[in-house]
C-alpha cells in the first residue's frame, strides 16, 4: 500500500474557514507557537480605539456646564458614557494602557460630576436664603 506524500511545512488555505489559512508544521495541522494572530492584533487595536474614544467623548459630556433650570443629567450622561468605555476595556479585553487610561477617565469624570453637584447645591441653598428673608 502507498501513502500520499505529505505537504512541505508551511501556510495552506483552510478548507473550513474560506479566506483563511492554516498552518501545517510536517506533523500535525494547526497556528504555530509564537506567531501573532493579525486579526487578534486588530481586534485589540480596534477596542482600544472605540474605548478611548468613547471615554473622550463621555468626559467631554460630563464637563459641560449646566444650570439649576436644566439641572445635571448631563454630566451624569456623560459619566455613564465613560463607565461604559471602562466596561468595554474590561470585557472585550482590551490593553492594560486602554484599561488604566479609562479608569482615570472614569475618575476625572465622577469628581467632576460630583463636584458640580455640590455647586449647584450650593446655589440651591444660596436662592432659599434669598427668598426666605
Amino acid at each position: 500500500m502507498s501513502q500520499s506524500p505529505s505537504p512541505a511545512p508551511g501556510w495552506y488555505p483552510d478548507p473550513l474557514n474560506p479566506g483563511k489559512q492554516i498552518h501545517w508544521d510536517g506533523a500535525s495541522w494547526g497556528e504555530p507557537v509564537g506567531v501573532p494572530d493579525n486579526s487578534s492584533n486588530a481586534k485589540k487595536t480596534g477596542v482600544a480605539i472605540g474605548v478611548c474614544v468613547l471615554a473622550v467623548v463621555g468626559l467631554v459630556m460630563s464637563m459641560q456646564s449646566v444650570s439649576l433650570m436644566t439641572g445635571s443629567g448631563p454630566v451624569w450622561t456623560g459619566v455613564a458614557v465613560v463607565g461604559v468605555a471602562t466596561a468595554i476595556a474590561f470585557f472585550m479585553g482590551a490593553a492594560t494602557w486602554v484599561r488604566v487610561l479609562a479608569c482615570v477617565l472614569l475618575a476625572l469624570s465622577l469628581v467632576n460630576g460630583f463636584y458640580i453637584e455640590s455647586q449647584m447645591s450650593e446655589k440651591r441653598d444660596e436662592l432659599t436664603r434669598v427668598f426666605d428673608n
